[in-house]
């Protein structure tokens, strides 16, 4: 199962690096890079991951609320590419067979006296989605738990708005000019997310999948989005997430927009006592999170 995770976190928040020589200037050897982004409240996963592996370095980028894990050594990278071998989804799979093909490469020209076998490149999985925490590690990168509401007159909570939404940039590995954001057709099918953001709208039961458009400066960011704001997509949602648990902070934000969804059934929240339990369920998630619980990292996967 730490195959169809570790897939799904890399190609939502995650880099495939391969060096295009296999020299710098300075005749140093280079290796491919894996690198996987965090924020910086769910470092106890990354140090899991580290433990997992028995490898890793982690780095603090200055002046940013984020770190990476990174896997460098030959041995990690082996393991890597072998458990996510066949457990991609997305136009990501691209910089896996560029790895396995560096590392079949290195494994040719290798003088070892044995002869290791070479990888062979597995396609994109096409098993459901309901079958593996595949799209566990995706929401743990690109996922987000999203609760409000107002308050009358009388304090009662009102106009609540409850969802899970993901986001994925509309085209891997490039950014949309102004003149592809105004065309579609000129986007390149193959790099399209298009296709795996479907996927998960089709199997959470969600109408549609939105294009959000962002003019930068110098491009238009493009992405697409899915939100799980009706009772029936929630509740796929959470059953899939009960039986495939997250296992960063947003476990625990997770947990408590599960009770906001109870309260938002039962209706309890028309009551003075409902709507101050919505207040402290919203005020324990996401950014206002001050307490953390870990123990969930006791049942993390093993290789």
């Amino acid at each position: 199962m730490l195959g169809h995770y570790l897939a799904g976190l890399i190609e939502g928040d995650g880099s495939i690096i391969v060096p295009v020589t296999n020299r710098n200037k300075k005749g140093k050897l280079l290796h491919p890079k894996i690198k996987i982004t965090f924020v910086d409240k769910d470092a106890p996963l990354a140090i899991k991951l580290q433990e997992v592996f028995g490898r890793g370095t982690l780095e603090y980028p200055p002046k940013t609320k984020y770190l990476n894990l990174l896997f460098q050594d030959v041995a990690s990278l082996e393991k890597i590419a072998v458990l996510l071998n066949g457990k991609m989804r997305t136009p990501k799979i691209e910089a896996l067979h560029r790895i396995i093909d560096w590392l079949n490469a290195r494994s040719r020209s290798s003088k070892l006296p044995f002869n290791k076998q070479l990888l062979t490149k597995l396609t994109l999985d096409r098993s459901p989605l309901g079958d593996n925490p595949w799209l566990t590690g995706f929401i743990e990168a690109d996922g987000n738990f999203y609760s409000n509401f107002k308050v009358n007159s009388q304090e009662i909570a009102q106009e609540i708005r409850h969802y899970m939404r993901i986001s994925q940039k509309a085209i891997y590995g490039k950014r949309c000019n102004l003149s592809t954001a105004v065309n579609p057709k000129l986007l390149n099918e193959d790099r399209s997310n298009k296709h795996i953001m479907e996927k998960i709208r089709e199997f959470l039961d969600v109408k549609s999948v939105n294009e959000i458009k962002r003019t930068r400066e110098t491009f238009v960011e493009v992405t697409y989005e899915v939100r799980t704001s009706k009772k029936n997509s929630s509740e796929k949602l959470i059953a899939y997430l009960s039986k495939y648990p997250l296992f960063s902070s947003k476990h625990q934000d997770f947990l408590s927009w599960c009770e906001i969804h109870k309260i938002r059934l039962s209706k309890s929240y028309q009551t003075i006592e409902g709507t101050n339990q919505l207040i402290l369920l919203k005020n324990s998630m996401n950014t206002l999170r001050t307490h953390f619980n870990w123990d969930s990292l006791n049942r993390f996967f093993t290789i």
